[in-house]
C-alpha cells in the first residue's frame, strides 16, 4: 500500500490548550460548553471555516497567543487530556 504521507518527518505535539467541545453550530459561530458548564456563542473569524466545518461534538481550540481553530472531536481527544 502507498503511504503518500510516509516520507514526511514525524512531530509529536507537546502544547497546551484551552478548548470547549461544540454543542450547537449557527450561521456566525459555535455555542461552546466552557469549563463551568455555561454555553457561550464564540463567533468564527474569516476563513476558520475554510477547510473544516464543524459539527457538534467537535472543539473550539485557543491557543497561547491567542490563535482560535477548530479541532474535529476524535483527533482532539486523541491529541489533548486534560488537566
Amino acid at each position: 500500500m502507498n503511504e503518500p504521507n510516509k516520507g514526511l518527518e514525524q512531530f509529536q505535539s507537546v502544547k497546551t490548550v484551552r478548548a470547549g467541545r461544540i454543542t450547537e453550530v449557527v450561521p456566525s459561530g459555535c455555542y461552546v460548553l466552557e469549563a463551568d458548564g455555561t454555553k457561550v456563542l464564540r463567533t468564527f473569524s474569516p476563513g476558520m471555516t475554510a477547510r473544516f466545518a464543524p459539527a457538534p461534538g467537535d472543539y473550539w481550540v485557543v491557543y497561547e497567543g491567542g490563535y482560535e481553530s477548530l479541532s474535529p472531536r476524535l483527533p482532539f481527544l486523541q491529541g489533548y487530556r486534560p488537566l
